[in-house]
């Protein structure tokens, strides 16, 4: 056997010349050469290639006619396959000549690293690197024929229509013609590449059963905001709940029911919340919510954190008085949900130490019976007298 290093074949070359006086001609040493030199011959029925594409073979090991007709087309001098966005943005650099800061640009607006949009990036980039007799405007409202007018190309990568870019003040020769179409086609293939990087993105920060942000988000994200309120002073509350019961609920109803549950307490906490507060999922039925103003409040005369608190009272009441409907039927019975609240930068000054807060103050509400919000510090539980009640035990009608 071959040391992992040696080729697995291994050549040995000879010498015409090397070689011995009188064992035959000229011609029969040339071709005892010709042997030494070339690969030794396969084992009877051993195949010639190590590895084999098996995809392309039917059950009884005989090559497909789809394969024949596609090997026969790409070999074909007429076929050329369709790019993908990638190629067709390198191709499009390549006729436009983008310097090469303006491509880095480009390249960190796609992986997430600028602020600015990347349709408004690629178009300024366009402006500003290239020269033009106007200025340069998207319009993205998509289009179904290509424009008539010269100064307006239609942009469309494969299936996605992104509108048109329109040259203001016209085109005014063949060279600023082509230019423009050019810069057409690359400006689609980056608002196509932009579409599927944000696709892939939401999909790996997202949680699929609730459609909330997920755990890992949730971790590589809040620092993130934390280093922002301590440099521009801002409050930031972080809400930790669970829904009272739930395994209870799971085991009598079915997972399917307990999906349906998760997904609706998703639905009536984002209408308690704004846009901009992060709600992310965290566990099984563990849920965090993260609140926080840098601008103006919420209402006049609100308070940060006791506007929160007023939030998530709404909220916690909201869940009580839901009619719990699955697909099963009704659940008889409440859902409730219980949490606690911890405010940076005064119950603590990072993230981890603010979920070991806000979580002992959800198992403060659990103590106290549970259907309760409690507010670390000098918070106290929502004065309600319902909330301090034990959820009825569900069951099924």
């Amino acid at each position: 056997m071959s040391k992992p290093d040696e080729p697995f074949i291994k050549e040995q070359a000879v010498d015409p010349a090397a070689m011995p006086r009188g064992q035959g001609s000229v011609q029969a040493r040339m071709d005892k050469v010709s042997s030494a030199n070339s690969a030794p011959a396969l084992p009877a029925g051993a195949t010639k290639f190590r590895f084999q594409h098996k995809r392309d073979k039917s059950a009884h090991g005989h090559v497909s006619r789809d394969s024949v007709a596609r090997d026969s087309k790409e070999k074909s001098p007429g076929h050329r396959p369709s790019p993908t966005a990638g190629q067709a943005m390198a191709a499009g650099v390549a006729a436009l000549k983008l310097p090469a800061a303006a491509q880095t640009q480009i390249v960190n607006a796609l992986l997430g690293d600028q602020d600015a949009p990347v349709a408004v990036m690629a178009v300024e980039l366009l402006q500003s690197n290239l020269r033009w007799p106007g200025r340069l405007r998207l319009d993205p409202q998509p289009m179904t024929e290509s424009p008539a007018i010269e100064s307006q190309v239609r942009l469309v990568y494969g299936d996605d229509n992104f509108g048109r870019l329109i040259l203001e003040g016209g085109v005014h020769s063949p060279r600023i013609a082509e230019q423009l179409q050019a810069a057409g086609a690359w400006l689609a293939s980056i608002l196509a590449l932009a579409g599927r990087q944000a696709n892939l993105r939401r999909q790996a920060d997202t949680d699929e059963l609730s459609g909330a942000y997920n755990r890992r988000y949730f971790m590589e994200k809040i620092p993130q905001l934390l280093d922002k309120a301590r440099r521009e002073r801002f409050c930031v509350t972080l809400l930790i709940f669970d829904i009272d019961n739930f395994k209870q609920y799971n085991d009598q109803f079915g997972h399917a029911a307990g999906d349906a549950i998760i997904r609706e307490v998703i639905g009536l906490l984002r209408h308690c919340t704004r846009a901009k507060d992060l709600v992310a999922r965290i566990g099984g039925d563990e849920f965090a919510v993260v609140f926080w103003d840098n601008q103006k409040p919420r209402s006049p005369d609100s308070e940060h954190p006791r506007s929160v608190l007023a939030i998530a009272q709404r909220f916690r009441q909201a869940v009580a008085d839901h009619p719990w409907n699955t697909d099963g039927g009704p659940i008889a019975g409440r859902l409730s949900i219980s949490g606690g609240l911890a405010t940076f930068p005064w119950d603590a000054q990072d993230l981890n130490r603010l979920l070991e807060v806000a979580d002992g103050e959800l198992i403060r509400a659990k103590d106290m019976g549970k259907n309760a919000i409690v507010l670390a510090g000098p918070g106290v539980p929502i004065d309600d007298a319902t909330q301090h009640e034990s959820p009825s035990t569900p069951s099924a009608d």
